[in-house]
């Protein structure tokens, strides 16, 4: 695969940018411009009310894995802290509430910036690695796609987990 004689100018960059977003490609390519321009954080509200599930839905596997990371981490040290400091179960819910709440804040304004990052190394890699046009078309509609496996991967560990606690095999 010879690299790119030359680079492609900013209409054919939108085309490439549009296969990778797919059916949301107006709303992301807004973004990008603001992006571009240098609004780099904006607010998703599908990353806020989704957070994890919406990464995953975007293919933002990495992204999603190191939130996964970070609540958990956070979610054993509030644990650690309000056994620590005997807090009440009033007071734990409700620290635990704005501890939700500051995390969908958090993704629903960084969600776009990543999904951003992510879709301009996909359209460069792409751009270098691909031979023809069509090709770095094609591969970022498989790239940029949406897809529902992972959570369809989720939702069946999670009816597992509750077929074997209704059997008392774990508990």
């Amino acid at each position: 695969m010879s690299p790119r004689p030359q680079a492609p100018d900013k209409e054919e960059y939108e085309d490439y940018y549009r296969a990778y977003f797919g059916n949301d490609a107006d709303y992301y390519l807004d973004k990008l411009e603001k992006y571009q321009a240098g609004t780099k954080i904006t607010f998703n509200i599908a990353a806020f009310f989704f957070g994890i599930f919406w990464m995953l839905y975007r293919r933002m596997y990495r992204q999603g894995l190191l939130v996964m990371v970070a609540l958990t981490a956070e979610s054993y040290l509030l644990g650690i802290v309000i056994q620590q400091y005997g807090i009440s179960d009033s007071n734990a819910k409700l620290l635990n509430n704005i501890s939700t709440i500051a995390w969908s804040v958090l993704v629903g304004f960084l969600g776009n910036w990543l999904y951003l990052r992510q879709a301009q190394a996909k359209v460069a890699q792409a751009l270098e690695e691909e031979d023809s046009e069509q090709e770095a078309v094609n591969r970022l509609n498989a790239q940029g796609s949406i897809t529902l496996i992972p959570h369809i991967i989720v939702a069946g560990l999670i009816l597992l987990l509750v077929l074997l606690y209704q059997a008392n095999l774990i508990k």
